[in-house]
């Protein structure tokens, strides 16, 4: 048997590849769908954090609020975002997905074979096993949102 230092280590670089391949993975998507990388994250971002101001955005994403502006063009003009005023302060603008039902199908179509694969995987597992993957990788992604925000300074 392993010692406990040895799995500790071999579950590092397991999650190492999986954190790369997901990478690899989320280009491989964008580039199907005609964005990059970078703007398909910020659409992620866009969607689960609505409404959002560009500069919030830029700070989430570890951008110039420059940058953003062209990432929001560009997701604006292949129609998936749109700039709305604040109700609450008309100066400042927010960031909102458009419903895109070609787009959504074809991400989902994208995302087929992973969906299927975790889904194999996982009638492998137990509840008890699944609800102990939910918490560790709800413990560590809370830990990295807070590594990520350390990191730059904010």
């Amino acid at each position: 048997m392993k010692s406990k230092k040895e799995l500790i280590e071999e579950l590092s670089q397991s999650m190492q590849r999986s954190g790369t391949l997901t990478v690899l993975h989320t280009n491989a998507v964008a580039d199907k769908i005609g964005i990059s990388a970078t703007e398909f994250e910020s659409m992620d971002l866009i969607s689960h954090n609505q409404p959002i101001s560009a500069g919030h955005l830029a700070m989430r994403c570890g951008l110039t609020t420059g940058a953003i502006t062209g990432i929001v063009d560009r997701l604006e003009r292949a129609g998936l975002v749109k700039r709305v005023r604040d109700p609450e302060d008309r100066r400042r603008v927010l960031l909102t997905p458009v419903e895109n039902e070609a787009k959504k199908r074809k991400v989902r179509a994208l995302y087929r074979p992973m969906s299927q694969a975790f889904e194999e995987i996982m009638e492998e597992c137990t509840p008890e096993q699944i609800q102990f993957l939910v918490d560790i990788h709800n413990k560590m992604s809370d830990r990295v949102e807070t590594i990520i925000t350390e990191l730059r300074g904010q």
